[in-house]
């Protein structure tokens, strides 16, 4: 049997097309900087007191009640991930689909979301190139067979109506302006689809957690949620602090 290109050379990987999640999430580990032991709330890395240095987790404000990551954004995943989102790599959907179905069947399981989100696009004059979480979503659910349950609702349970400041790389007090400028552009479609449920939220990276927060505040107030966690596949870790 041939082994499987080592990732991120996935496009070589003689199971590229029918590899199972399992598979790619295992091919991936072995390249990849793996959360354990940080925040429990965030994922972010705790100081040297053990003491998470995000300001969300600690805030009375915090609508989002957990932020689950597969691995710290680097290496090889920092390249995947900015190689999709600005250079449009059109096969990784179906890698990151995967590595977010393996990621759900491992961790999830014990319990289920009842609905499972993405972190909206707005793909239009001052918007994105084109909407990657939800192209992430739509390849995990086209091989999850019914499994999970994803939104494939027209339009999504949470949309995004304008285009908002990018945040991407900005320092923290940036981050923050741009999470409330991000609230006034989300709009729940259909409050019936998310009320009562535990939606869960995908996107590709975090570092602080206000955006995911900012979607699960909409989710919240204008869906009638009971519980937002979110999941990332890259964390951006902080610097420890001695």
């Amino acid at each position: 049997m041939t082994p499987p290109a080592t990732f991120p050379a996935c496009r070589d990987c003689p199971r590229f097309a029918t590899g199972p999640p399992r598979l790619c999430l295992t091919c991936a580990r072995s390249q990849l900087d793996l959360v354990t032991g940080g925040c429990p709330v965030c994922s972010q890395l705790l100081d040297g007191n053990g003491v998470c240095p995000n300001e969300l987790c600690r805030t009375a404000r915090r609508r989002i009640a957990r932020i689950h990551a597969v691995a710290y954004q680097g290496g090889p995943l920092r390249r995947v991930i900015n190689d999709y989102k600005y250079r449009g790599g059109a096969h990784w959907p179906v890698i990151l689909g995967r590595l977010l179905l393996a990621w759900l069947d491992e961790t999830m399981t014990a319990d289920r979301p009842d609905l499972i989100v993405a972190n909206p696009s707005f793909v239009g004059a001052g918007g994105q190139r084109f909407a990657h979480t939800e192209a992430v979503l739509a390849a995990a659910a086209a091989q999850d067979r019914g499994r999970w349950p994803f939104d494939r609702g027209e339009p999504a349970a949470i949309i995004k109506t304008g285009p908002t400041p990018r945040s991407a790389d900005e320092p923290r007090w940036y981050k923050q302006f741009a999470a409330a400028d991000l609230r006034s552009a989300l709009r729940v479609p259909d409050p019936a689809r998310i009320a009562g449920k535990f939606v869960l939220v995908y996107d590709d990276v975090c570092t602080t957690g206000r955006q995911l927060d900012t979607v699960a505040a909409a989710l919240l107030d204008d869906g009638g949620a009971t519980r937002v966690e979110g999941v990332v596949l890259g964390r951006a870790p902080w610097h420890r602090r001695s």
